[in-house]
């Protein structure tokens, strides 16, 4: 479900987040982010792997927010970029972006097709972009099988009850409005964050005006609770028209170009129209009878490609670590692919360094870098204080005795 965005063109400020225009400095280089406005077909996925192979390291990037990275830019090559992209006839955006998930309108379980909402806020939210804070964010969700929830964001807009469409600030639900409303409450809202000036973001607005204000203000009531789950991108999916979705996820969220260009050829040859990446570092092929798409599942395992939701690299988060960002103290890949088997069925959450980039949330058990070794922090975050310090050469061992014990001894280390 890769979250494309709609927005209207206008200039990056300071504090914004990796881009084209603005690639960001790592470890193994820089950094450029992508998120195509159009699903991208198998000649442009390939063509993206060309220049991640002639511009950068050959690493190809697929984010927790289905955004696309091209790593390892020079500023010789950074700056050709751009220009190559769209010559790609990939559209990106560059203002304010709206996301909705990678099958919209492609669905058939959805409850509302969510683009035509979208593209209003966005077009609503055009002249406020200069004044709002670099990373506020809006997601529209319109429900089915794969769902945008688990993404942070300030304004969520999914399916609510009877046909209406809920609205949740910051994880807290505000209420649920009319469709034709909801736009015109979510732009209120932007304009509120507006005037508590060009840093704000929503649990700034909640904590000054409060949830219960708030809807009173839009005249809403109280949300019944709702369960806002989907299924792993990763898989087989029905579609419109009697055709399919197969989802393969990248380890770690990352691909070599070499692989990636593979896999277009492959998916190319099985019929798919198209490719979607899919937040929950996943990648769809979209448009496949029934038997292509089980061909092209074998074909994918066979290059790497994680095709089994089930799979304990699913539950697996881990940035790029060593050597590829510069604020990493331990080798986050080479950990996770140590430890991934002995999940029995936790969240592991291997973070380079307290930012906690790959996973801002909770996990069962997280492993921070940290300058005087690795942290142990179970049921919490990169930036809670660690349960144990471990010397980075002896976490491997540390951490896979503490994965092998019961969970009586992992609740007492909390």
């Amino acid at each position: 479900m890769r979250a494309r965005a709609f927005s209207t063109v206008v200039a990056m400020r300071r504090g914004a987040c990796p881009s084209l225009p603005e690639p960001m400095p790592t470890g193994d280089g820089l950094l450029a982010r992508l998120q195509p406005l159009a699903p991208l077909t198998l000649d442009q996925i390939a063509g993206l792997a060309r220049l991640a192979a002639e511009l950068g390291n050959g690493i190809v990037e697929v984010t927790a927010r289905g955004k696309l990275q091209l790593r390892g830019l020079t500023p010789g090559t950074a700056p050709r970029l751009p220009e190559a992209v769209a010559a790609l006839g990939i559209d990106v955006p560059q203002g304010f972006p709206v996301e909705v998930g990678a099958l919209a309108g492609l669905d058939p379980t959805a409850h509302f097709d969510p683009r035509p909402l979208a593209r209003a806020i966005s077009d609503g939210a055009a002249g406020l972009v200069p004044r709002l804070a670099p990373k506020a964010s809006v997601v529209v969700d319109g429900g089915g099988l794969l769902r945008l929830g688990g993404l942070k964001a300030d304004i969520a807009v999914g399916a609510g009850a009877g046909g209406r469409v809920r609205i949740t600030l910051a994880g807290v639900p505000l209420g649920e409005a009319s469709a034709q409303a909801t736009g015109d409450v979510v732009l209120a809202l932007l304009e509120s964050l507006v005037a508590r000036g060009n840093a704000a973001r929503m649990p700034e607005l909640l904590a000054g005006e409060g949830i219960e204000p708030l809807r009173r203000r839009f005249g809403l009531a109280a949300p019944v609770p709702a369960r806002d789950e989907g299924v792993d991108p990763v898989g087989r999916h029905a579609l419109l028209q009697g055709t399919f979705a197969l989802g393969v996820g990248l380890e770690f969220g990352q691909v070599t170009a070499a692989t990636l260009a593979r896999l277009a050829d492959a998916a190319a040859e099985a019929g798919a129209r198209h490719a979607e990446p899919a937040a929950g570092r996943a990648l769809l092929l979209v448009g496949l009878t029934p038997e292509a798409a089980a061909g092209l599942k074998v074909e994918a395992a066979s290059l790497g490609f994680i095709i089994d939701p089930a799979d304990p690299r699913r539950r697996v988060h881990a940035c790029a670590g060593q050597p590829a960002c510069a604020a990493a103290r331990i080798d986050t890949h080479a950990l996770a692919a140590t430890l991934a088997p002995l999940l029995e069925g936790r969240d592991l959450h291997v973070s380079g360094c307290p930012k906690g980039c790959a996973h801002p949330a909770k996990a069962a058990l997280t492993i921070v870098g940290l300058d005087e070794g690795a942290g142990l922090v179970v049921e919490g975050t990169p930036r809670d204080v660690p349960a144990r310090l471990v010397p980075a050469t002896r976490l491997r061992e540390a951490v896979q005795d503490l994965l092998q014990k019961d969970e009586t001894l992992m609740k007492d280390l909390a």
